[in-house]
């Protein structure tokens, strides 16, 4: 339990206390409820949305619940970042690779982010690149919302001629 958790922030689930003893004895661990709190996490997770063990209402609240989410974090997904030709809608991601590493940023509420500043797609590749200058169209990839591939921006800037 954290500084900041009190008791009343949990509930107590009678187990058997064989399970127990071989769930301790397995795991090799003293305290097996963060292990239980886990396997419970993982199956919420896995299960998600999944209508054969959810009621239709509840995935209903659920997606009105991510929608809500969304909407907070990256704003209406009809707007976006306008980078010269080419649209990003909030919720897009970008990635840069630089010496070997994948560095992140995404579209909210009409802005390019890299962490928690808003930059240019130049700016956005300079800082990647150590301060280095560079050109944002060749370096830069978009990942569209609920798209699973890649994209270089400059295919995009292409495409969008």
């Amino acid at each position: 339990m954290s500084q900041t958790e009190k008791p009343t922030d949990y509930i107590y689930v009678p187990l058997r206390v064989d399970l127990y003893a071989e769930l301790i004895r397995r795991s090799g661990r003293s305290d097996v409820s963060i292990y239980i709190q886990n396997q419970i996490d993982d199956f919420l997770e896995s299960t998600k949305g999944d209508p054969n063990i959810w009621t239709a209402s509840y995935i209903e609240s659920l997606a009105d619940q991510e929608e809500d989410e969304f909407l907070k974090k990256f704003g209406s997904p009809s707007r976006g970042y306008q980078w010269q030709s080419v649209f990003l809608p909030n919720g897009t991601k970008v990635r840069m690779l630089y010496r070997g590493d994948y560095s992140y940023g995404e579209v909210r509420h009409g802005k390019l982010y890299l962490g928690d500043n808003s930059l240019s797609p130049s700016e956005f590749a300079r800082q990647v690149a150590s301060n280095t200058s560079r050109n944002a169209w060749r370096d830069i990839s978009v990942q569209f919302l609920g798209d699973a591939s890649w994209r270089l921006a400059e295919d995009l800037r292409g495409a969008a001629s």
